[in-house]
């Protein structure tokens, strides 16, 4: 049972920190850019992978904080865009992290 529970850890890492890699660009879903649908299947992922990390012992408290903050706002972007130059200017006008 552990070691299914630290495969799937590992699993959602890759695809959280996949996710973000781009940042300060933009949040990613596969090759593009993640719609606000995908953006909330990265909050139910991210939501697995903060349970999994509580019961393996893992301190990924900042990099959750990061993320979940990121896939809660790219949608909001994706809707307001045509006000900003870049998700960059965003992310600074809201004082949120400009990478995980």
């Amino acid at each position: 049972m552990c070691a299914e529970r630290s495969h799937r850890y590992e699993a959602l890492l890759k695809i959280l920190r996949y996710a973000v890699h781009e940042l300060p660009a933009g949040v990613l879903y596969g090759p593009n850019g993640a719609s606000a649908k995908e953006c909330a299947e990265l909050v139910t992922d991210l939501n697995e992978f903060e349970v999994l990390c509580r019961e393996l012992g893992q301190d990924q408290s900042v990099f959750i904080e990061r993320c979940r903050w990121h896939f809660e706002h790219y949608p909001h972007y994706l809707e307001r865009r045509r006000h900003f130059n870049s998700y960059a200017q965003y992310i600074e006008g809201r004082g949120g992290p400009l990478n995980v």
